[in-house]
């Protein structure tokens, strides 16, 4: 296969390959998104796979799903988890998949500049709070700078139409969530 910049599935590696896990509520399913820099220009991401796990996981059980991608991938990545539902599944991710894992917490404020240790096992992870708004933003504008290459697929697709789906939701305080 020949390398092609805008198709992730030509890439013969990514310049730091992740797993960013978005981890669903009992309604949703929590989601694995590969992807990573291109290893010829580092600013453009590229997200070559998503695969939904199953529903009704929790725990090890879910972390043991994820363990299942990582394994496809050498178990070479770094793990991004959204730990913002249940801030105890850092126990679980970290024993199944060891220090390779940090923690986003996403709330209404944050950059994601200032991680804290938080105590998991014998050891500590990193955890970084972002706005949810500032998140979908600045994933928005690195859309908007032609800066991220989807897979084409179904899964992508579906991924798509969600995130341009997106309402703001107005709140008391201000523009907090998309709906």
């Amino acid at each position: 296969m020949t390398f092609n910049r805008d198709d992730p599935n030509t890439w013969p590696y990514f310049n730091l390959l992740i797993i960013a896990h978005d981890v669903g509520r009992s309604r949703d399913r929590s989601t694995a998104v590969i992807g990573g820099n291109s290893p010829t220009q580092p600013r453009l991401l590229g997200i070559k796979e998503l695969e939904e796990l199953p529903q009704g996981l929790y725990g090890s059980a879910r972390a043991s799903a994820l363990a299942t991608v990582d394994r496809r991938y050498d178990s070479n990545a770094l793990i991004v988890a959204d730990l913002s539902n249940d801030a105890s599944y850092a126990e679980a991710l970290y024993e199944t998949l060891g220090s390779r894992v940090v923690g986003l917490q996403i709330s209404r404020g944050g950059d994601g500049m200032d991680p804290e240790r938080r105590p998991v096992k014998n050891a500590s992870m990193l955890i970084y709070t972002v706005g949810r708004s500032y998140l979908l933003e600045l994933f928005h504008a690195e859309l908007q700078s032609n800066l991220v290459r989807f897979v084409d697929g179904p899964m992508s697709k579906r991924a798509y139409e969600q995130l341009t789906g997106l309402e703001t939701e107005m709140r008391g305080r201000g523009t907090d969530r998309p709906a």
